[in-house]
C-alpha cells in the first residue's frame, strides 16, 4: 500500500482507530514533511496527505529505467484522433465502448496519443476493458507495462505467480477476486484452495469462499458444497444449499425434488383430464435438517407451520422439475399456484428459486402476472434475466403505464439501461421511435419537470438508438416551456452524442 492510499485510511477510519504511518522517504520531500508538526495529528495528516499528492500530480519516476523500447505495430491506427479524443474525454461508456468496437472492425488501433486517456478509462471502469484491450495495439500494451495502475493491460496474469502473495497475504477482496479469476481457467485448483480455506478460515471468509464457486459450477463441486452444508456458518450453509439448488442433477436438488413428489398428487379427472394438487406436509421429518429445513418457522412470520416446511421445499426445488412433474409450462404453473389452497407459498418460493437459478421462461411468466410482495424478485431483477432483445416490449410497457409517478422515469430507464451489457444491441426502430414520442410528451408537456436525473439519462438512452432514431430524437423537441428548458442542456448533449456515432459509423 502506498503512502498516500495508507494516509487514506486513517482519515477514513479515524486518527484514534487507526494511527496514521508517517511516511519518511529519503531526499527533499522527506526533509519538507520531517518539518511538519505532528502534534495535532489531524492536521499533520491532511499536510503529510497534501506534499504527496503535490508530488505525485507533479510527475512519476518510472520504477524501471532503460525498459526495451515499444515495438512496431503490426496494424494501422485510426486517424480520427479530434473525435476519439472526445469520447474518451466526456463520452458514456456505451459510446467508448462503441468506438473501440467500431476501430476493431477496421482492424486498427487507437492512435498512440490517446492511448493513456484510453488506459485510464479502463482502469476506472472493468466493463471497458475487453473492448479497449481489442485496440490498443503493440504500443498500448507495452506502455501497460510501464505503469502499475494500468497493469490490468499488461498480458494475462500468471495465476502461478501471484498465488502465494494474493492467495496468503491477500485482502478479503483481493483473494475472492483471486479465486473467482482462477475458477474461470483452473476450476480444479480453485475448488482445492477453496476446500483447504474451510478448515482454517472464519466464518466470513468460508462463506465468500464458497460463493466463488457460482463461477463455472458443475457437478464436480457438489461434494465441497454438499460438506458446507453442516459448516458452523449458517451463512455459509445457505451459499452452498443454495448453488446446490441450482444443479439440477445434484443429489441435494434430487432429496429437494423427492419431498416435493411426496406433496403434489396428480388424478386423472373425466372431463379435466390429469389434474395436479398440492398438499403440504402434515409433519416434520427429522431428516429434512441436514438439507436446512428448519422444524420451527421464524417469529413473526405470518404462514403457518406446515406452510414454512412446503415453502422451504419448493424454493431449494430446479424449476423445470415442476414443469416436468406437472407437464405444464411456467405460465401455467402460475397460473395454477392461483388456485392452490397453498397459493402464497407456491408463488414465494417459486420466486426465490427464481432469483437464483434465473430461468428465462420463469422470468417471462412472472412478467406477466402480480409478483409476491415484499419478496426477491423485483420487475427490473426479471428483466436482466432475459435476453437484451427481449426486454424492449416490457420496457416500453412500463414506461406506457407508468403514469401514476409511482416510479420515476429516470429510474426505469437507469434500470433498464444498466441492466444491459455494456455491448448489446441497439433499440428496434418501432420501439425506438415509442420511446421517443413518449419521452417527448413527458417531458414537454411538464410532467418530468422534478426528475432532474432524467436528463442524464437521456444521454445514455441516445447510446442506445439505432440510426433510424436519430433525427427524431435530436430534432423535433419544444422545449419554450419554463418547465421544460431545464432540459435544453440534455437534449443538446444528445445531439452532440448522436452526432459522434454518425461519425463512427462513417
Amino acid at each position: 500500500m502506498s503512502a498516500l492510499a495508507s494516509l487514506a485510511t486513517s482519515a477514513l477510519l479515524g486518527t484514534a482507530r487507526h494511527p496514521p504511518e508517517w511516511p519518511a522517504p529519503e531526499g527533499p520531500v522527506g526533509d519538507l514533511l520531517g518539518r511538519i508538526p505532528r502534534d495535532a495529528v489531524e492536521k499533520a495528516l491532511l499536510q503529510t496527505a497534501g506534499v504527496l499528492g503535490t508530488c505525485q500530480l507533479a510527475g512519476l519516476l518510472p520504477a524501471q529505467v532503460g525498459s526495451a523500447p515499444a515495438p512496431s505495430e503490426s496494424s494501422p491506427q485510426d486517424v480520427r484522433m479530434d473525435l476519439l479524443a472526445a469520447i474518451l474525454a466526456d463520452g458514456p461508456e456505451r459510446l467508448q465502448v462503441e468506438a473501440f468496437q467500431a476501430i476493431a472492425s477496421a482492424g486498427k488501433h487507437l492512435p498512440h496519443r490517446l492511448l493513456p486517456k484510453a488506459l485510464e478509462c479502463g482502469r476506472r471502469s472493468i466493463a471497458l476493458r475487453p473492448s479497449l484491450l481489442a485496440v490498443l495495439g503493440s504500443r498500448g500494451a507495452w506502455l501497460a507495462v510501464q505503469n502499475e495502475a494500468w497493469s490490468y493491460a499488461a498480458g494475462a496474469v500468471n495465476m502461478d505467480t501471484v498465488s502465494d502473495e494474493v492467495w496468503q497475504l491477500g485482502s478479503l477482496d483481493q483473494r475472492r477476486l483471486y479465486l473467482t479469476t482462477l475458477r474461470a481457467t483452473d476450476a480444479a485448483k480453485a475448488r482445492e484452495l477453496c476446500r483447504a480455506a474451510m478448515s482454517t478460515e472464519g466464518a466470513k471468509e468460508r462463506t465468500a469462499f464458497i460463493e466463488c464457486l457460482g463461477t463455472g459450477l458443475t457437478l464436480e463441486d457438489q461434494d465441497l458444497l454438499e460438506s458446507t452444508l453442516a459448516d458452523k456458518s449458517k451463512e455459509a450453509r445457505q451459499v452452498a444449499a443454495r448453488l446446490l439448488s441450482t444443479l439440477p442433477d445434484s443429489r441435494f436438488a434430487q432429496r429437494m425434488s423427492a419431498r416435493a413428489a411426496l406433496c403434489l398428487k396428480s388424478e386423472k379427472k373425466l372431463l379435466r383430464g390429469t389434474v395436479s394438487t398440492l398438499e403440504a406436509p402434515a409433519a416434520y421429518d427429522a431428516t429434512w435438517k441436514p438439507d436446512l429445513i428448519e422444524e420451527a418457522k421464524p417469529k413473526g412470520l405470518s404462514m403457518g407451520e406446515r406452510a414454512w416446511w412446503l415453502f422451504q421445499i419448493v424454493r431449494q426445488v430446479p424449476l423445470r422439475w415442476w414443469e416436468t412433474q406437472t407437464g405444464m409450462t411456467p405460465g401455467e404453473c402460475l397460473a395454477w399456484a392461483q388456485k392452490s389452497d397453498w397459493k402464497d407459498v407456491l408463488l414465494q418460493g417459486w420466486a426465490e428459486a427464481q432469483a437464483v437459478q434465473r430461468r428465462v421462461e420463469w422470468a417471462e411468466a412472472f412478467l406477466s402476472t402480480t409478483l409476491p410482495p415484499n419478496g426477491p424478485l423485483t420487475f427490473f431483477d426479471l428483466l436482466e434475466t432475459l435476453p437484451p432483445a427481449m426486454r424492449e416490449p416490457h420496457f416500453l410497457k412500463l414506461l406506457t403505464d407508468n403514469n401514476s409517478n409511482v416510479v420515476a422515469f429516470s429510474t426505469v430507464i437507469d434500470r433498464f439501461i444498466k441492466g444491459l451489457p455494456l455491448g448489446a444491441p441497439m433499440l428496434s426502430p418501432a420501439v425506438a421511435a415509442k420511446v421517443i414520442k413518449i419521452l417527448k410528451q413527458r417531458i414537454q408537456s411538464g410532467e418530468a419537470r422534478y426528475d432532474w436525473q432524467l436528463r442524464a439519462s437521456l444521454v445514455e438512452l441516445a447510446c442506445l438508438m439505432p440510426s433510424a432514431a436519430f433525427n427524431d430524437f435530436a430534432s423535433g423537441w419544444d422545449l419554450t416551456k419554463e418547465e421544460a428548458q431545464p432540459f435544453a442542456e440534455a437534449v443538446a448533449r444528445v445531439g452532440l452524442v448522436l452526432d459522434q456515432r454518425r461519425q463512427l459509423a462513417s
